[in-house]
């Protein structure tokens, strides 16, 4: 994940978990990557010491350590910063939303052509911990800062660090989200322990919004392809309520997934991308 941890460039007295009281960084509730920059004319290129000096400037005259997920310097090498253990600390109103990118580029400049392949890489990589199809902004979309620069904000425009398709994996977004399944019009409420079938109109794998409506008891939904159900939960719910949750599903031959749930409700299904 990271070419160089931590350790490669803290300093006692100086660690970003001496300075944070955040929790943990939960994927599930992650919605953006947002692009940083550093505003500095010129970035060093010893990037440990260069991360040092940011790390005491933050400690000594705000109080709080660097509040960024991971650095990229302009070598294309990753540096862990609160990485996946924090939660990030560098977006207001947003740190329990994203995961952030520091780009370390000379002023205005854009990522180089070693900065950019890296960047999509963690771009991919989040978007699997999130099990969805987060978008990439800039600090600039979120705050009334120039942040990320001209440069980085024109890649981010013509969606420069989106990963690159490839034959195995091409995630296709849906927009909008295609409504696929309604039980309140096809078939009515599901009984306590029923399974369907429910076409999608799609092949691979779909990642679908499952929402379950008004339901009789506290239970769970589970959705599937082909085969026996698995042992784990897309939906936990309570008595009376309604709640929906995202998850990548698998499809099967037949241009269907399964969806089992424990006790009475409605079930609504929308695919929002599909690989």
């Amino acid at each position: 994940m990271f070419d160089r941890s931590r350790a490669a460039w803290e300093q006692p007295g100086y660690t970003i978990g001496e300075h944070t009281n955040s929790r943990e960084l939960r994927w599930h509730d992650v919605t953006r990557i947002v692009i940083h920059y550093t505003a500095d004319k010129r970035a060093n290129r010893d990037t440990a010491q260069y991360l040092r000096n940011m790390q005491r400037s933050y400690v000594d005259n705000r109080g709080y350590s660097l509040g960024y997920s991971v650095a990229v310097d302009q070598d294309g090498l990753t540096w862990e910063i609160r990485g996946v253990d924090f939660m990030p600390a560098a977006n207001v109103g947003y740190n329990d939303q994203t995961f952030v990118i520091l780009a370390l580029v000379d002023w205005q400049n854009p990522c180089n052509e070693l900065m950019v392949p890296r960047i999509q890489q963690l771009v991919a990589w989040a978007r699997q911990q999130a099990g969805k199809p987060l978008p990439v902004v800039g600090h600039r979309d979120i705050a009334p800062t120039r942040c990320p620069g001209d440069g980085i904000y024109q890649q981010i425009q013509n969606h420069v660090f989106d990963p690159q398709p490839s034959k195995d994996y091409d995630v296709k977004i849906v927009d909008p989200p295609q409504r696929v399944y309604d039980s309140r019009k096809q078939g009515g409420r599901f009984a306590d322990g029923e399974t369907r079938k429910v076409t999608v109109g799609h092949k691979g794998a779909v990642f679908v919004n499952l929402t379950v409506v008004a339901a009789s008891q506290d239970g769970y939904a589970t959705a599937w392809g082909n085969g026996p159900m698995p042992d784990v939960s897309n939906v936990n719910y309570s008595h009376g309520q309604t709640i929906a949750n995202t998850s990548w599903v698998s499809v099967a031959p037949d241009g269907t997934i399964q969806v089992y749930t424990y006790r009475s409700c409605d079930v609504l299904i929308d695919v929002q991308a599909t690989v």
